[in-house]
């Protein structure tokens, strides 16, 4: 069988005709935007169509976005119906291509929750959820996590406990949140994790002692800025700064004592937002009986200090504070089971116990999928990969994915590992890695798609130039490899894609 479309002047024409042909293969390719990658995906699905490798209600397609699947269900329609009228599509393969545009509105192309919400339908029982469950749209969602969070909150204020009270005494941040917000954010980051429920580790911090011991080396560092041989000096500008604190610190708690919850959050500022830290001025004797190089390391070692205090507290609150928000949580869950509804982490939290649980139910999903084509990789996160593979695995009995070997040529995969960066909904590119590693290790094959059909030849040459020394994988897996694009267009000469602007 053979296609004109992949047209072979290209640079990676093989890799297009291997996605296309090698239909018994496991393929994890790596493609940058412009590509053509969504068009590669879109003719190995009319490839096991009209081969009768599979129909349509044996694959699945998964893409991140609605508006995603809607366009890779229309492409897959457009290259059906170019296919149905080519005059040398033979007979068999023409009934086949018929049936499956028949099939196609009813195909599985959605997003991973469309996926999931389908297949909960199917087996709520066994699921444990409401058969008439609705999903919950994204504001409806909000507006859940508003009202668990206002009935959290107005029942702690009466006596908050230590975590709260902590976060209750900081001022407001730069960008205006103030302690409200920031319990508000920590409450909707717990939301979203709280599959996650192994408890947290909490190190032994006496944090009444921590900040003591660096309000005393405070006084002592501030002592250094008496008698500096120039006082408008910017490094004695900083050392006063640190005497202002200091002092103020004394009077304050000469009147009420000492208030570690208010001081700690006074310290949090003074880190925080204190521009006089950077100040070094010129290098010149700072006093006599002090080098200038004593007294900038222990204006510095300081401030290293109370970084690492506060980095301390804030690691210690953050368990106490998750215990706190459990109620908040709870609070939320009751709410949605009123309302009848799940959220997208409920979507994927319920399909992954239901197929990693169940083996009836694994076995039968295993067996009705033959091929899952997975779009923009590089915005799964983790229960999206434990459900994928565990569906893709050649051994029915296996639940745990780690230990997955995918039937060959059951997955194909596309993604671009240097748009991890946005991390979408907890993906990320270390668990892009190693995803990938796992593959490849069990026999998949990657490839690399470099042929760019949305820029010019010399808008190329920059951003290679640009991202091609820099951007290098590492061992760790937290930093993409850079691919080349290749030139597929030619340069307009009176068009030039790059202009450089000098800057005084």
């Amino acid at each position: 069988m053979s296609d004109t479309r992949i047209r072979p002047e290209l640079p990676d024409a093989a890799v297009r005709s291997r996605i296309e042909h090698d239909l018994d293969a496991t393929l994890l390719v790596e493609a940058a935007a412009g590509t053509g990658k969504t068009t590669a995906l879109v003719s190995r699905i009319v490839s096991l169509l009209r081969s009768g490798h599979a129909t349509l209600n044996q694959l699945v397609a998964v893409t991140f976005t609605e508006k995603a699947a809607g366009e890779l269900k229309l492409r897959t329609r457009e290259l059906i119906e170019e296919a149905r009228g080519d005059a040398s599509t033979p007979a068999e393969e023409r009934v086949r291509l018929d049936s499956a545009l028949e099939h196609l509105e009813v195909a599985k192309i959605s997003t991973i929750h469309g996926l999931c919400a389908g297949l909960l339908r199917e087996r709520p029982v066994e699921a444990g959820v409401d058969p008439l469950f609705e999903v919950a749209a994204e504001e409806e969602t909000t507006a859940l996590i508003n009202e668990a969070f206002d009935r959290w909150f107005e029942r702690v204020l009466s006596d908050p406990p230590e975590g709260v009270r902590r976060v209750l005494r900081r001022r407001s941040r730069w960008d205006g949140e103030g302690p409200r917000g920031m319990l508000r954010s920590a409450f909707t980051r717990l939301i979203e994790s709280r599959d996650f429920d192994a408890a947290w580790r909490r190190d032994p911090f006496d944090r009444n002692l921590e900040i003591e011991n660096v309000m005393v080396r405070l006084r002592a560092v501030a002592r250094l800025g008496e008698r500096p041989s120039r006082p408008s000096h910017w490094l004695a500008r900083s050392f006063q700064e640190i005497h202002k604190f200091v002092e103020d610190v004394s009077l304050l708690e000469t009147v009420r004592g000492r208030d570690v919850d208010g001081l700690e959050a006074e310290l949090r500022v003074f880190a925080q937002r204190g521009r006089h830290w950077r100040w070094k001025g010129y290098r010149h004797p700072y006093r006599n009986d002090l080098p200038y190089d004593d007294a900038l390391a222990a204006r510095d070692g300081i401030k290293a200090e109370l970084d690492r205090v506060l980095a301390a507290s804030d690691a210690d609150l953050a368990p106490r504070l998750r215990e706190e928000l459990r109620d908040a949580v709870a609070c939320y869950e009751e709410l949605k089971a009123r309302s009848g509804t799940l959220d997208f982490l409920d979507l994927l939290v319920r399909t992954r116990d239901l197929i990693r649980d169940n083996p009836s139910v694994r076995h039968e999903f295993q067996q009705r999928y033959a091929y899952f084509f997975i779009d923009e990789f590089q915005d799964t996160d983790p229960l999206q990969v434990e459900i994928l593979m565990l569906l893709a695995s050649q051994d029915p009995d296996e639940t745990d994915w780690r230990r997955v070997s995918p039937v060959p040529g059951k997955l194909f995969i596309v993604g671009d590992p240097k748009q991890s960066i946005y991390r979408f909904r907890r993906a990320d590119v270390a668990m892009y890695e190693a995803v990938k590693r796992h593959l490849l290790a069990r026999g998949a094959d990657l490839l690399l798609l470099s042929a760019s059909f949305r820029s010019r030849p010399s808008m190329q040459a920059v951003v290679n130039a640009a991202f091609e020394p820099v951007m290098q994988g590492n061992v760790e897996g937290t930093q993409a490899s850079y691919v080349p694009l290749q030139a597929v267009r030619a340069d307009i000469d009176e068009q030039p894609t790059v202009v450089v602007l000098p800057v005084p």
